[in-house]
């Protein structure tokens, strides 16, 4: 029978005669790259996205907000500080009107400037109680994280730059939109700090490894090549916006293909040797590597470029960037592991460069695999208990979503939040913004009752510490817009009337004084109107009886006057009477005869008008008591009005100073339950300017700046957006706001929608990653169970290696894990972890004609130490990532290294080959495998070389495993 083997692969027998041209491929293309190319570094800065979806619901609350308020297109806002030495005074608020001049200046970057600062109605709300520091807050071009963003960040501090403050006066760039920059630079600043690390650990590791110079140079120059090309083929697409770039990325990809590329090396490398040391010749020691470990290279690679690629159906930007670049490094690596490393290896051989220097030890690790198939079970339950220290520690797993304490504290962003925080809560830079919209113009006292009530619904959170809104724009009621303050206002005008009526009410008193004088006159004129009453009625009298008597003289004389009429007509006729002294007497008597006559006429006339005037008299004297009795009631009146006046005056004092006293209680006490805003408020000067800044120009929309008590970039900050939100639709329920639509943006929302993408992409991310790796496990091992076993211990390993993390730095250092560790370090993990698995399942898969056992055995010799150095070396040199200036990429790393060190040192060491042992030929299902060696069940065939000769061709191995000579056991 044939014992001849198969011709090599044609694409090995191509690499090994073209070997040269090969090398130097792929040495052109890494220097084209490098040098034609931009950097990495400055093309991720150039071609950066967004850190948040545009689809989020902060990122459109806030996009709208902007609209709204007429003032942005973009979510990106900054925070001037303004810190003084002592309390900012007249030549700061100089500066700082000059400041916002030539900011707005700049609509390019700057597209809005909120002026609380300069107003004096709402300058208090953005002033720290020490009056040492300020705060104005921008609308930056640019969404966060785009380049444009960057650009504005750079052009505001340059106006910063170019408008210096005046003496004893800072000024600080600060908030998001700063710290992105300032961490998209540090991280790229430090990658190659990084890189040196990474790569000075590598060759110590290798040299530690291979105690061969040469061996190691001709390794780390295939990794140097392969970290080259992939970071230039990137930079290129990333150039021409094939790909999108993150610094995450860029330090990730870096960090990846050199781990991955030293791994793939020292795969290659470790066979080689081991074929070399087995007696084979160069050529065929290659070619046993190439088909042994190309499988496994391709394998390995395409399932982390696979599990890296999932990353691309994420929603995150941020894990996005990572998706393609990292996949698209990867089988930059495979490729080169592929072609350029056996093309050195192919060069290095015809020199000896690349045989061992030493004897490969096989027999520590041949002892573990014979521990493991004699005793499967303790050794599995071991690794369980060894796997739980991890797990136990995941139910107290805390995060963090504040990038700045993972930052440099030097980063001019975090000097400006640290100088916010000497002064402020510090909520203060972070705020979240409650906007509600409206279908009618908001501007009316109804309304802001509305309003009103919001805010206080949302300050009755728990954890909130301010609400800032038109109805408190300084976090506090607006000052005398109380209900019983307002009524004070207005009794303190009738307190004004009441002083001028006081001395009116004296008025009464002397008025009453003046009545008891005029009705002691009343009386007096009474007594005295008796006396004339009776007087005349006595005159009366009196003049009737001389009336009588004057009648009876007129007879007399009339009879005297007839008969002497004669001769008294002679007196008129003498004409010469006048003259005549006794003529003219006579005459004069005979007239006073006449005189009588007319004077008894008058006297009669006179008479009649006495007695008139006498009831006249009469009636008067009864109309003076009623008089009396009016003057007396009026007095009477007079006085009980002064009394009721008085007593009611004196009430309406104590209740004006109650009204007073409540009304200064309620506005000191800040007491706003009973808020309203009078109709002529709205027409205020410095109101309408107020409203400016918290009512949009149509009035429409209105919006709340909202203050945590602690840090909002924490779980407890997060959970806290949806009782805002609760609180917010059940205080405008009932009312004409009932409607409104309610949005929120600002820091806690913002990484609340963070916190749900990240777990919404993390399952798309796992479970398509599981998914893949599974088929491709399922294809290279073309069993169901063994595809099972290595997802089931990459899952298991996964849980481990995260909570050991967990143990390291949340319980052992202090430090909460960033929010990003845990979604990139579990991709990571999934797909890397699967590389070692895969590497012993095929070697047991090669070494299974020899029988389970055995085949185990032999697998754990052949890959022990192979795969603990590949393993070592991938997790120090992702551990080297602690050295980068960015804290989440070092805790991204230190994951990642812990993973890979416990996937290596446990689960491939010990879980796998245990749980294979264990299960016996079902670990193959659906293949058939003889759990007993081949001449154990063979034994009446023909001679051991003959047998293997045959099982060779019946199986149709490329490979012989290439071991040394194995000693019966009893297995």
């Amino acid at each position: 029978m044939s014992t001849e083997r198969p011709q090599p692969p044609f694409i090995a027998r191509t690499i090994r005669r073209l070997s040269i041209p090969i090398i130097l491929g792929w040495v052109a293309l890494t220097l084209a790259v490098t040098f034609l190319v931009p950097p990495l570094e400055r093309v991720g800065e150039e071609h950066s996205v967004p850190l948040a979806p545009q689809d989020a619901p902060s990122v459109q609350a806030m996009v709208g907000m902007g609209k709204a308020f007429q003032e942005s297109d973009s979510d990106s806002f900054a925070m001037i500080v303004l810190e003084g030495q002592q309390e900012l005074g007249e030549d700061a608020r100089t500066y700082y009107r000059k400041l916002v001049r030539a900011l707005r200046n700049d609509p390019r970057h700057v597209e809005h400037v909120q002026d609380l600062w300069g107003d004096r109605v709402t300058a208090a709300g953005v002033q720290s109680p020490d009056g040492k520091a300020t705060y104005v807050q921008l609308n930056l071009a640019g969404n966060q994280g785009t380049t444009l963003a960057q650009e504005s960040v750079t052009a505001v501090r340059q106006i910063i730059k170019q408008t210096p403050p005046p003496p004893g006066v800072k000024v600080y760039l600060t908030g998001p939109a700063a710290l992105i920059p300032d961490m998209v630079r540090s991280g790229n600043d430090s990658l190659l700090k990084m890189t040196v690390i990474a790569g000075v650990i590598i060759f110590v590791v290798l040299l530690f490894v291979y105690r061969s110079v040469a061996t190691v140079i001709l390794l780390v120059i295939g990794v140097g090549v392969e970290v080259g090309s992939a970071r230039g083929i990137i930079a290129f697409l990333g150039d021409h916006n094939v790909v999108v770039l993150s610094t995450f990325a860029i330090n990730l990809l870096v960090a990846l293909s050199m781990a991955a590329g030293t791994d793939y090396g020292i795969f290659l490398f470790g066979r080689y040797q081991e074929a070399r040391q087995a007696g084979e010749d160069p050529e065929t020691a290659y070619y046993t590597t190439y088909r042994g470990v190309a499988p496994v290279v391709l394998g390995s690679g395409l399932t982390i470029a696979g599990a890296m690629l999932c990353l691309s159906a994420t929603r995150m930007p941020i894990f996005q960037t990572i998706g393609v670049p990292c996949a698209v490094g990867m089988l930059v690596a495979v490729a080169v592991a592929l072609t350029l490393v056996p093309a050195v290896l192919t060069t290095g051989s015809h020199f000896g460069l690349c045989d061992p220097r030493r004897k490969l030890a096989q027999q520590r690790w041949r002892g573990i695999g014979t521990a493991i198939v004699r005793w499967p079970a303790p050794i599995l339950v071991t690794t369980l208990a060894i796997a739980l220290i991890g797990l136990v520690t995941l139910p107290g797993y805390k995060t963090s979503y504040d990038d700045r304490p993972y930052l440099p504290k030097d980063l001019p962003a975090n000097l400006g939040f640290a100088a916010a925080d000497r002064h402020f809560s510090q909520s203060r830079m972070l705020p979240d913004i409650l906007m509600i919209q409206a279908d009618h113009d908001m501007r009316n006292p109804s309304d802001f009752l509305v309003l009103h009530r919001l805010a206080k619904a949302i300050f009755r959170v728990p954890g909130i510490s301010r609400v800032q809104g038109i109805t408190r724009p300084e976090g506090t009621p607006i000052e005398h817009t109380s209900i019983p303050f307002l009524i004070s206002m207005q009794n303190a005008a009738m307190l004004k009337n009441i002083e001028l009526i006081k001395p009116r009410i004296n008025d009464m008193l002397r008025q009453a004084d003046a009545m008891s004088k005029q009705i002691a006159i009343l009386k007096h004129m009474y007594a005295l109107q008796q006396q004339i009453t009776d007087i005349a009625h006595h005159t009366v009298g009196l003049a009737i009886e001389v009336e009588s008597l004057v009648d009876e003289v007129e007879n007399h004389l009339m009879d005297f006057d007839d008969f002497f009429r004669p001769i008294r007509s002679y007196f008129y006729w003498e004409k010469h009477c006048y003259d005549i002294p006794i003529c003219w007497a006579i005459r004069s008597i005979f007239e006073l005869f006449d005189g009588l006559d007319k004077m008894h006429d008058k006297l009669h006339d006179m008479i009649k008008d006495a007695v008139k005037l006498d009831g006249l008299t009469a009636q008067l004297l009864t109309v003076t008591p009623k008089l009396i009795e009016i003057a007396e009631a009026t007095r009477a009146a007079i006085l009980t009005n002064h009394s009721t006046m008085a007593g009611l005056f004196g009430e309406l004092d104590g209740m004006n100073q109650n009204a007073t006293a409540m009304g200064q209680a309620f506005d000191a006490a800040k007491n706003d339950d009973t808020f309203f805003l009078p109709p002529e408020v709205f027409n205020n000067t410095d109101f309408k300017r107020a409203m400016a800044s918290f009512i949009s120009p149509d009035g429409k929309a209105a919006r709340f700046i909202i203050s945590h008590s602690g840090d909002p970039a924490t779980p407890e900050g997060i959970a806290r957006i949806k009782p805002i939100r609760t609180a917010a639709e059940e205080a405008l329920k009932t009312t004409p706001l009932e409607n409104a639509k309610i949005s929120l943006a600002g820091a806690a929302s913002t990484y609340k929608d963070f916190d749900d993408g990240s777990r919404y992409d993390l399952w798309i991310a796992l479970v398509g990653a599981l998914c893949l790796i599974f088929v491709i496990m399922l294809a290279l091992t073309r069993s169901f169970v063994a595809a099972m076993v290595i997802v089931g211990t990459v899952v298991l390993s996964l849980g481990a290696s995260f909570g050991l993390s967990v143990l390291a730095w949340q319980y052992i250092l202090g430090i909460k894990l960033h929010w990003m560790v845990l979604p990139m370090s579990v991709i990571v993990l999934l797909a890397v972890g699967s590389d070692y698995n895969l590497l012993l399942v095929a070697r047991m898969k090669e070494e299974i004609a020899a029988g389970i056992n055995t085949g185990i055995i032999r697998a754990m010799g052949g890959t022990g130490k192979v795969v603990t150095n590949a393993g070592l070396v991938f997790a120090f040199t992702m551990a080297s990532m602690i050295f980068s200036d960015l804290r989440v990429i070092g805790q991204l790393g230190t994951t990642i290294g812990l993973g890979l060190m416990f996937d290596t040192l446990v689960v491939r060491s010990f879980m796998t080959p245990s749980i294979a042992a264990l299960l016996g030929r079902w670990f193959w299902w659906p293949q058939t495998v003889r759990p007993r060696p081949a001449s154990f069940m063979l034994r009446s065939a023909p001679p051991r070389a003959v047998v293997r000769a045959l099982l060779y061709k019946e199986e149709h191995r490329g490979d012989d495993a290439a071991t040394v000579e194995f000693p019966r056991l009893s297995v």
